[in-house]
């Protein structure tokens, strides 16, 4: 496999689409890019004008969309202020780096706001998915799910990717990147408990969820089972629309047990061929011997059957925020069995002037 450095994340640009400069922005921020050896870009903006710019590079372009288990279709708020808040600076000029870099963020009391849900969520409270007591109230920090087990809720998921691919004609694959969602103690999904799924697990397997732990492995495995099916039946939707585009998803890294917890049973994708391609995300832990461990675990089950990209955060707290750790981070995995490499995202390789660190990862 060809050495391979892929970049998450827009543009930085100044301009606003509709500026007249903005395609040459854009197109000026590829070529930068491009010259450090960027050879991939996944981003969940301009896609009007992002895969034209790159491919005068040669660099390919997949549009991505953040996904939960069970889809997400509204949120309670729950936000933090923090002492960052006050900073004087505009947190885009060079000189707010040294003061945020310096300082300890102390964190206020919470802000929680009034549940929002998107309107085919709110037309549609029949579609929810439920928590184990059956409530249909949100606490706060918690997203509104809708249930898998619905045709029309797979049906309205999959119209959301296809019109992202759609939104760029010249797009060359599409990503379901998968974020964190409502978890219990155990850091296990809490969604799948409304009738249509209780139900049919309660009738093959003769007992109730309810009564039941939240991470009995059946459960958790009859539950994941619905995720992996949508991916499939999403893939074979994207490969109709446009078969030459590249199916890929990627998940937070974990151990081999963590996965499933939030019914992530990629072993089964990768077994069946939805992927083309595989990304892991180490996002809020730089712990290298954590990444290598986890990257060879992964490797060793997806067993050359399909590329694995590990994608390696300089942005979230925790991250690899020094150059010298986003460096070893990069070769220790593709010394532990990475296909290749990635960085999210690309604020943070602008602000923390990565760009130098991306040249010498382009060449491991």
């Amino acid at each position: 496999m060809a050495r391979q450095l892929v970049l998450w994340g827009p543009p930085i640009v100044r301009t606003e689409p509709g500026h007249p400069d903005y395609v040459r922005d854009v197109g000026a921020w590829v070529e930068k890019a491009a010259d450090v050896g960027v050879t991939k870009i996944i981003s969940a903006l301009a896609w009007d004008v992002l895969p034209e710019a790159a491919h005068k590079h040669g660099v390919p372009v997949y549009p991505y969309l953040n996904y939960t288990a069970f889809p997400t279709y509204g949120i309670r708020a729950k936000t933090w202020a923090w002492s960052l808040d006050f900073l004087r600076i505009p947190p885009d000029r060079p000189a707010a780096r040294p003061i945020a870099d310096s300082h300890r963020p102390i964190y206020d009391g919470p802000t929680i706001g009034e549940e929002e849900l998107e309107p085919f969520a709110a037309d549609h409270p029949e579609y929810w998915s439920l928590t184990r007591d059956k409530r249909t109230t949100l606490e706060p920090g918690e997203r509104r799910c809708m249930s898998l087990a619905f045709p029309e809720v797979r049906a309205n998921q999959t119209r959301r990717f296809l019109d992202a691919l759609d939104a760029s004609q010249t797009a060359d694959g599409i990503q379901v990147e998968f974020v964190l969602g409502n978890e219990d103690k155990d850091r296990a999904s809490t969604y799948g408990y409304e009738d249509a799924v209780a139900d049919t697990f309660r009738r093959r397997h003769r007992t109730s969820p309810s009564d039941i732990p939240n991470t009995d492995p059946d459960w958790l495995a009859f539950r994941a089972s619905y995720v992996t099916d949508f991916l499939r039946e999403l893939r074979d939707a994207v490969k109709r629309r446009r078969p030459e585009a590249k199916f890929t998803t990627t998940m937070i890294a974990g151990e081999p047990e963590d996965y499933l917890k939030v019914l992530q049973d990629w072993p089964d994708w990768v077994e069946q061929g939805i992927v083309d391609e595989l990304y892991v995300w180490w996002r809020t832990d730089s712990d290298l011997k954590a990444l290598e461990r986890q990257v060879k675990q992964v490797a060793d089950v997806v067993d050359r059957r399909c590329p694995f990209v590990a994608e390696l955060s300089c942005y979230h707290p925790g991250s690899f925020q020094t150059s010298e750790q986003l460096l070893e981070a990069a070769r220790v995995a593709k010394a532990s069995g990475a296909d290749a490499v990635g960085v999210y995202r690309s604020h943070s390789i602008e602000q923390l002037g990565f760009w130098p660190v991306l040249e010498q990862m382009a060449k491991l």
